[in-house]
């Protein structure tokens, strides 16, 4: 396995990943033990370019965001541990009304990577006058909540996904598989704030 691990860091650069590296440092729980290799994914093509290269390699591989749901082993891991760290967020759309008195806006389509921390994404939408209030106080990042907060699923309108093979797909969230699935970024419906 050594041999591997030496072809994706000659791949992505020494100094881009780290060896044996103690993952609890990257944990809100501060629980881990060392990675065999560590990798900070900044962008979704980082992401997929890693899975990509572990899966042809047959390496295990394991991704995680806030490091807040999650209790790793103080063991370790054998393989290659990637932290999600996307953090792109962005206005795809917005609905509304237009009256005599101008432009209403009711709800824009939000698009936001998976590694954006709830707090982040929070901070965008009060940026932006839409609605926050139910994912204030939340841990987490926006992948990782994805598979587990009810609320936050209402608001999907789609998920962009790498698959088992490696290819990029539009699903809804009924469709959402904890095995199948690595969630690159997701498209939420969030409504404007209340006008005072």
């Amino acid at each position: 396995m050594d041999n591997k691990l030496k072809i994706i860091a000659n791949y992505f650069g020494m100094d881009r990943v780290k060896f044996n590296e103690s993952i609890a440092q990257y944990t809100s729980l501060n629980l881990g033990g060392p990675a065999k290799l560590f990798f900070i994914a900044f962008t979704k093509g980082e992401i997929i370019k890693m899975v990509k290269v572990c899966r042809e390699l047959k390496l295990p591989f394991f991704i995680f965001g806030t490091g807040s749901k999650i209790m790793l082993s103080d063991i370790g891991f054998e393989g290659v541990v990637i932290k999600n760290r996307t953090k792109d967020i962005h206005i795809l759309s917005i609905k509304g009304k237009v009256s005599k008195v101008g432009i209403g806006v009711d709800e824009a389509l939000v698009e936001v990577d998976s590694g954006v921390s709830i707090s982040k994404f929070v901070e965008f939408l009060d940026t932006q006058g839409l609605m926050a209030d139910e994912f204030r106080q939340r841990p987490g990042s926006i992948g990782g909540n994805i598979f587990l907060n009810k609320s936050l699923q209402n608001k999907v309108k789609s998920i962009k996904v790498l698959n088992l093979n490696s290819s990029i797909e539009e699903i809804g969230v009924e469709n959402l598989s904890f095995k199948k699935h690595i969630i690159l970024s997701v498209a939420l419906r969030i409504k404007t704030k209340e006008r005072k």
